[in-house]
């Protein structure tokens, strides 16, 4: 009987069991397939991209550089799924391979440096998750830029992968991970509003734009609505990318912080709109960040399960 139920449920299983893994098993970046998906992209930059290119051949090789490693990685997943003996469980695995969760970890660790005083050892730390400029960062820019790069990357490294797994399956999640690493790598070399980053950019955006909004409307009922609504219509709607405006407000409105503002990439300033008109945050504030998104967690879980028992049921 009970052989026969996991038969029947072995795809939550192996969704569940995926899950379990991202979180206690943290592979080393030495050998993880993502880092050397991230090298192959970075070296494609470093190749292409020539100061004496017009916009249209930025443009173009940029496209190019995202789109064809991207479906060469997701053709030749898709063929040895044809022949493995357990193409279900070869696809968990790519789930387990996409999620990201070493983002928590280094936030703890983060607070735990700033709360001993070790300011400069929390600005190293947050250089290797972050893209902008951390030298001149004071105390309060190192937990607003820890707070934000925990918001984002949690969300779409975490949730939205998830989401995508469970509405098309595990390629359209590796799909959307092939493009974050791709964008990931580039920002690192390359101005963020660098042509040669337009077409990364708008494909994220596009397959992401109603994902994020359904997560945060439906996160929003379970802390505050009001104030989420309130600083997506005044706040969200200006961010420079307004999907992660959506993301920033939610967790804004949800620790009644004040996130985002300029920053500095490669030595130069992008203004960008502050989200919340609430306090300056706290070290405090990234334990209360940390529980949240335990939560948040636990809840997208449970919630995933009840689901997938009711469409079976039905």
């Amino acid at each position: 009987m009970f052989i026969t139920l996991l038969q029947a449920q072995e795809g939550l299983l192996i969704f569940c069991l995926a899950v379990i893994c991202a979180f206690s098993l943290n592979l080393s970046k030495l050998y993880h397939p993502n880092t050397i998906f991230t090298l192959i992209t970075s070296n494609l930059a470093k190749r292409v991209v020539r100061k004496g290119n017009k916009v249209t051949q930025h443009k173009l090789s940029g496209a190019l550089a995202c789109i064809l490693p991207t479906l060469t990685i997701i053709m030749l997943l898709y063929t040895l799924s044809y022949i493995s003996f357990y193409p279900q469980w070869f696809g968990g695995l790519i789930l387990f391979l996409c999620l990201d969760t070493h983002f928590e970890g280094r936030a703890k660790r983060i607070a735990r440096l700033l709360s001993q005083g070790q300011k400069g050892s929390a600005k190293q730390l947050l250089a290797s998750i972050v893209n902008r400029d951390t030298t001149k960062l004071s105390e309060v820019g190192i937990i607003k830029a820890s707070l934000d790069s925990l918001a984002l990357n949690t969300i779409r490294h975490f949730y939205l992968i998830i989401i995508f797994y469970l509405i098309a399956g595990p390629y359209l999640a590796l799909t959307y991970k092939l493009l974050l690493l791709c964008d990931q790598s580039w920002r690192k070399q390359l101005c963020v509003q660098h042509p040669f980053m337009t077409a990364v950019q708008k494909i994220i955006y596009l397959l992401e734009w109603l994902p994020i909004r359904c997560f945060v409307l439906i996160m929003a009922l379970t802390q505050n609505l009001a104030k989420t609504q309130h600083y997506l219509k005044h706040y969200a709607q200006h961010y420079v990318n307004k999907n992660s405006g959506w993301i920033m407000a939610l967790f804004s409105a949800s620790l009644n912080v004040q996130l985002a503002g300029p920053r500095f990439y490669h030595d130069e300033r992008f203004d960008n709109i502050r989200i919340g008109s609430d306090r300056q945050p706290t070290v405090e504030d990234m334990q209360h960040m940390l529980k949240l998104l335990n939560s948040m967690r636990w809840f997208w879980l449970g919630l995933t399960v009840l689901i997938w028992f009711a469409i079976n049921l039905v």
